[in-house]
């Protein structure tokens, strides 16, 4: 099984940032100018190449014998600090074990930003409602 070295270089890319239009847009020589849509194209049919996905498996199975620490021994690791928690009748504990999981599952709630926008030194936006003829209309005069 020997693949091209773009084939290569793309393998490795994907690998490294997980986005399959990124790793072809690092492995391929494409043009600034070149449409996503075709560069998605593209990079799905490379990720369907059979020699590609052997080579992307090969990858990800090195990395998970070479890990220091892995994502399954992190969650291993909350389930047992759960386990205690309750059995030592400390449920902050087990509720702070549980978070660990969801934050690792990437499960948690997103994070709410308040944004408030004004206009022209801090003055309230000045807004009004047309209606699409009225908008259309406006843009031909």
């Amino acid at each position: 099984m020997t693949l091209t070295p773009k084939q290569e270089a793309f393998a490795l890319a994907f690998f490294e940032t997980g986005n399959a239009a990124e790793a072809y847009r690092r492995s391929y020589d494409v043009s600034e100018n070149a449409k996503d849509q075709w560069i998605y194209v593209e990079a799905c049919q490379l990720l369907d190449n059979p020699k590609v996905a052997i080579r992307l498996k090969e990858l990800r199975e090195h990395a998970e014998r070479h890990s220091i620490y892995t994502r399954q021994q992190a969650l291993d690791e909350y389930e047992k600090a759960r386990s205690l928690a309750i059995q030592a009748g400390n449920p902050s504990a087990a509720v702070s074990a549980i978070n660990g999981k969801v934050k690792l599952y990437g499960l948690e709630a997103p994070v709410k930003t308040k944004v408030e926008l004004t206009g022209k030194d801090g003055a309230p936006i000045q807004t009004e409602t047309r209606t699409w003829r009225e908008v259309l209309r406006s843009e031909k005069s």
